[in-house]
């Protein structure tokens, strides 16, 4: 036990570092809407692609207080109530297993434990302010009952499937394994299916309402899709290498590749050497990344992040090659576990956008005769919730932008403005050809400089000759 409390605590001490960071659009959106009221949440986000617990259990959380760290803390106890169950999920996998080195016997729960809590993958997302930690928790608790044949396994996949919509990937993933491999689990996994499905229900009418928003993204932004998912043939190797190496990245393409080589071998070994339950743990870790890539083609699944539920058998995995070599293994995991976390703690670019640095700095610049520009039909999920009455000119109906439309709402809103601050962001999908850029040149208005926010990009200040 004190082992695994030291763990825990050293799994604490990596999520606290960088806690402070700005929300990126996605955790702004997701605190935006985690304070409006339950019924609200549960009912009024159709263009919300995501189950409602995580806002739930948000809404109270966030009723406590409201910066960053504050809202962070959330994630990180669900993250450490995880690295806690990976030693029963452990030990009932892998029963008596120790991993040697040297004069030490390390149970194989705690040395589990111990890689998930050194994971920069699983590091970064603990500090997210989104569902990602708690489905990552709930996937470790349903594999734990699912291999101890537990009457309560409904109980976790319930919750799951009101975490995510990728938790509906381990149901071919269970169901699969028993008729293979265990058909005395094959009454279990079915029979705990179809009353989680059951208790679902009640959320059905929503789904189908964001099924549709989802289906038809490509409609209300062309290119969305692209960005959110990984093609089919990049999919395995790319989710693979961030789950272990996290979000890591080198400016020479050269070391990147190599280092992106170096990590996919060790993954590759590790699983050669993997004999115990490597069935249910090969099952577990690619039937859910497979299927993710057939759905690809109709919803977005196969970034890393949604399938973070996977993750845990490739610490498994990882932990079996353990007792092999011991030395060996536990230096490369950790070797590769330091990496990604310095580079994640010292490189701005591979941290969160800057929204908070943004927005004060547009307020500083903000006067009577100035304004604020978006590439977009409404100011940014951040502004409403860093500065809610920060005034801000959506110069982009519908995308991509069109002159007809762009240039007559810029003519209205900057009629008695003589400052401009043009923000770029996702000018890439809503902007691409520079609409907005020229409607304010026609206009008379002239670039005097541009600053720059690592990750939201650059703001452009104009002045009217």
């Amino acid at each position: 036990m004190r082992t695994l409390v030291l763990v825990m605590v050293l799994g604490l001490i990596l999520r606290l570092v960088n806690l402070n960071q700005s929300f990126w659009l996605d955790e702004a959106s997701q605190a935006q809407q985690s304070v409006l009221p339950i019924q609200q949440i549960w009912s009024g986000r159709a263009g919300d692609f995501h189950p409602p617990l995580f806002y739930i259990l948000a809404n109270y959380w966030l009723q406590l207080g409201h910066s960053e760290v504050w809202a962070r803390l959330l994630p990180v106890g669900i993250s450490l109530v995880g690295i806690w169950l990976m030693t029963p999920l452990a030990e009932s996998l892998l029963p008596g297993k120790k991993v040697r080195i040297g004069n030490w016997s390390l149970r194989i729960g705690h040395c589990a434990s111990f890689l998930l809590a050194v994971n920069p993958f699983h590091i970064y997302y603990s500090q997210e302010f989104r569902m990602y930690s708690l489905l990552c928790t709930l996937g470790i608790w349903a594999m734990l009952l699912f291999v101890r044949s537990s009457r309560w396994l409904w109980v976790p996949l319930v919750l799951m499937l009101y975490t995510h919509y990728a938790a509906w990937l381990l149901l071919p993933t269970m169901v699969g394994y028993a008729l293979v491999f265990d058909r005395a689990k094959l009454k279990l996994s079915i029979g705990h299916w179809v009353l989680s499905i059951v208790l679902y229900t009640p959320w059905l009418p929503q789904f189908f309402r964001q099924l549709n928003s989802g289906v038809n993204i490509d409609q209300y932004l062309p290119g969305w899709r692209d960005l959110l998912t990984l093609g089919p043939v990049t999919a395995i190797p790319l989710v693979l290498f961030k789950l272990v190496g996290g979000w890591i990245n080198f400016v020479s393409r050269i070391a990147y590749g190599v280092y992106a080589g170096f990590v996919l071998g060790l993954v590759g070994m590790d699983i050669m050497l993997a004999k115990t339950q490597r069935a249910l743990l090969l099952s577990w870790l690619f039937i859910p990344l497979l299927a993710a890539i057939a759905l690809s083609f109709v919803v977005p699944l196969t970034q890393p992040f949604r399938l973070i539920f996977i993750l845990p058998a490739l610490i498994l995995i990882f932990v079996q090659a353990m007792r092999r070599f011991p030395r060996l293994i536990l230096l490369l995991a950790v070797y590769i576990g330091i990496t990604g976390m310095v580079m994640y703690a010292t490189r701005p670019r591979l941290q969160r956008e800057q929204w908070r640095q943004t927005i004060s700095y547009l307020q500083t610049q903000a006067t009577f005769d100035s304004a604020i520009v978006v590439k977009f039909s409404d100011k940014f999920a951040p502004f409403y919730w860093y500065s809610e009455n920060l005034s801000v000119v959506g110069a982009v109906p519908t995308y991509p932008a069109k002159e007809l439309e762009v240039k007559p709402i810029l003519a209205t809103s900057l009629a008695s403005v003589h400052t401009v601050y043009l923000l770029d962001y996702l000018s890439a999908l809503t902007d691409p050809n520079g609409v907005v850029d020229r409607s304010l040149e026609n206009l008379g208005f002239a670039k005097l400089d541009t600053s720059n926010f690592e990750g939201v990009g650059f703001i452009h200040h104009y002045a009217k000759l």
